[in-house]
C-alpha cells in the first residue's frame, strides 16, 4: 500500500513541476491519494486494535489493583469495539460496580440496566437487582439527594428501593441475596417513616395542625412497625387538641392507653420540643 501512496504522490509531483495532465486527472489523483491514505489509517486501526478477552483481562487486572479509572477505559473499549459479545455485555456489569465504589450513583444504575436490558434472562440478574437495590439507599443517604433539613429531604430513591423490593421478592424468593435485600428494604422503610414523622413534626412547630394531623395519621396507617409509634400517637393526640378536635383526641388517648394496658405497644419518652 505505502508504495502505491509513494507512487501516486511521485506522478502527482512530476505533474506541478511540468504543469501536465488536465485539471480533472490532478483533482482525481488527489481524490485517489486521499482515498488510499485513508485506507491504510482504518488497515492501521485494525491492526492495533486488541482481541475482547485481552481488554477484559486488562480491565480485571486494574480492578484487582483499584485502578478503576483504567479499568473503566478498558470497558468502554471493550463495549465499543466489541458491542455484542458475551464480555462487552458483561463489561456493563463490571462499570456498574466500579461506578457503585465511587459513588457515581447515576452511571452505577445506567450501567446495571444496560446490562439486564442486554441479558434479560442472565443468571446474574439477582446480583443486579440487589446493586440496584442498594445503590438507591446509598443514594439518598450519601449522594446528591442528602439534605441537612430532613423535612424537605428527597426520598425518592428509597420510595424507587421499594418498588425494587417487590420486583426482586417476586422473581428471586429463594436468592442468597434476599437476606441483604430484605436489610435495605427494612432500611428504607424506617427511613420513610423518620421522614414522615419529621414533615409532621415540622408543620407541628410551624401551628399547622392539619397538615400535621395529616401525616401522623399517613404514618400511623402505612408504617405500623415503627418504634416510635407511641410517640406518634402522642403527638397526634396533641395537634387533635391544639386543632380544637377533641372528640378525635379523646378516641386516640383511649386506643392508646388500651394499646399499653395490654403490652401491645412500647412505651417511649415523648417529651420533645
Amino acid at each position: 500500500m505505502s508504495k502505491v501512496i509513494k507512487f501516486v504522490e511521485k506522478i502527482f509531483n512530476k505533474m506541478i513541476i511540468f504543469k501536465t495532465g488536465s485539471r480533472y486527472l490532478q483533482i482525481f489523483i488527489i481524490l485517489l491519494l486521499s482515498v488510499l491514505i485513508h485506507g491504510c489509517s482504518d488497515t492501521a486501526n485494525n491492526q492495533i486494535r486488541l482481541p475482547s478477552t485481552e481488554l477484559y483481562h486488562q480491565a480485571m487486572v486494574s480492578i484487582e489493583d483499584e485502578y478503576y479509572n483504567e479499568a473503566l477505559k478498558n470497558f468502554e473499549i471493550l463495549v465499543e469495539e466489541h458491542a455484542g459479545t458475551r464480555l462487552a455485555t458483561l463489561a456493563h456489569l463490571k462499570m456498574g460496580d466500579i461506578y457503585f465504589i465511587q459513588s457515581k450513583w447515576e452511571e452505577s444504575e445506567i450501567s446495571y440496566r444496560q446490562f439486564l436490558l442486554l441479558n434479560r434472562r442472565s443468571h446474574l440478574t439477582p446480583y443486579v437487582l440487589n446493586r440496584l437495590i442498594a445503590l438507591n439507599y446509598e443514594k439518598n443517604h450519601y449522594g446528591v439527594f442528602f439534605k441537612s433539613r430532613d423535612y424537605d429531604r428527597n426520598m425518592e430513591p428509597n420510595r424507587k428501593l421499594l418498588k425494587e423490593y417487590q420486583r426482586f421478592y417476586l422473581l428471586f424468593p429463594k436468592s442468597p441475596y434476599l437476606k441483604e435485600v430484605k436489610e435495605y428494604h427494612s432500611r428504607a422503610m424506617s427511613d420513610l417513616a423518620e421522614h414522615e414523622l419529621n414533615v409532621a413534626n415540622y408543620y407541628f412547630s410551624k401551628q399547622a395542625y392539619h397538615s400535621a394531623i395529616g401525616r401522623y395519621l399517613f404514618l400511623l396507617k402505612n408504617y405500623p412497625g415503627f418504634p416510635h409509634t407511641a410517640n406518634v400517637a402522642e403527638r397526634l393526640i396533641k395537634a387533635y387538641r391544639l386543632n380544637r378536635q377533641s372528640e378525635l383526641a379523646d378516641e386516640m388517648q383511649w386506643v392508646l392507653d388500651s394499646l399499653r394496658e395490654r403490652n401491645l405497644l412500647a412505651q417511649h419518652d415523648t417529651s420533645e420540643e
